[in-house]
């Protein structure tokens, strides 16, 4: 698992490109309240960053990528760019906290085209989810 240091020097690794915050929110809900503190609301306590805060191990990240399946191919499939894109963002902050840097250089490597969904299909395909109860078939970029 990535270490609350190397969580913190991607936060900082991303920041340049990372335009709207979505990969830096995530990385940071991984973090302890002492690594998370300074870019929260000042006043936030340690019981309340608790109540959002994710397990930085394995089966968390690869619950919270399962989960979020659904909502992402629905933004593929519907033609959503910008949250087809965005949903791509949080992949991309997930795959490299799960830290299997060979997924995800599969992952980054693979154009993006058709909203996304050939991104998608290399996460279902690794972790053994059936992408085609998600997908419409359909391949268009626009």
């Amino acid at each position: 698992m990535r270490t609350q240091q190397e969580i913190l020097d991607r936060i900082s690794e991303v920041a340049s490109d990372d335009f709207m915050g979505f990969q830096r929110s995530d990385l940071m809900d991984f973090l302890d309240f002492e690594n998370v503190k300074s870019f929260l609301k000042e006043g936030t306590t340690n019981d309340q960053w608790k109540e959002s805060q994710k397990e930085n191990t394995e089966e968390a990240i690869k619950i919270t990528m399962f989960e979020y399946m659904p909502f992402a191919w629905e933004k593929a499939n519907g033609m959503r760019g910008i949250s087809a894109n965005r949903s791509i963002d949080h992949f991309t902050s997930w795959l490299w906290l799960y830290g299997d840097d060979e997924l995800l250089k599969r992952f980054e490597d693979v154009e993006y085209e058709h909203y996304g969904k050939e991104k998608l299909i290399i996460i279902c395909d690794h972790f053994g989810w059936d992408w085609k109860e998600w997908d419409d078939g359909e391949r268009t970029n626009g």
